[in-house]
């Protein structure tokens, strides 16, 4: 593998462990909050998320870069043929832009998802202190009213 192919995927599992981290089921409100605090400081630091738009960069230039290559396969040879006709080298060279391409589109979409995720968790912690703050305790996993009410269901 390429380096500039490790280090995109080393950011996608970054990635992964960023957004594991943001979904897993929270105990109470406190760890929610420990955890968002961690994430969102992070997040707040200008130098690391100016090295997040970096690696986005050049995701979306390696995603472009690969994409081209799935569309036309065989343009270089400027051959169209059965697949099974295709030698074992370009098959495996097919296999490493497909590998590739989904590894750039997986960082692409995590990017996405952790930015909507930490947002989410932020409200979600700030509406559940808000509400234990009213004094009307809401058990996990039940809305809350803005009146500081829940509702069973």
């Amino acid at each position: 593998m390429e380096p500039g192919w490790f280090v995109l995927l080393v950011f996608m599992l970054v990635e992964v462990l960023l957004v594991l981290l943001l979904v897993m089921p929270m105990p109470n409100n406190a760890v929610r909050g420990a955890v968002v605090n961690l994430v969102s400081s992070l997040w707040d630091q200008s130098g690391l998320r100016y090295t997040f738009y970096i690696f986005l960069a050049a995701d979306v230039f390696y995603f472009w870069y690969v994409c081209d290559a799935l569309l036309h396969p065989l343009y270089d040879f400027g051959l169209i043929m059965p697949f099974e006709v295709v030698s074992c080298e370009i098959k495996a060279g097919m296999y490493q832009a497909e590998r590739n391409a989904y590894i750039t589109g997986f960082s692409l979409f995590l990017f996405l998802i952790l930015h909507r995720l930490i947002d989410i968790q932020k409200r979600l912690h700030m509406s559940r202190e808000a509400a234990k703050s009213a004094g009307a305790p809401v058990p996990m996993g039940q809305p809350v009213d803005p009146g500081g009410k829940f509702h069973y269901q």
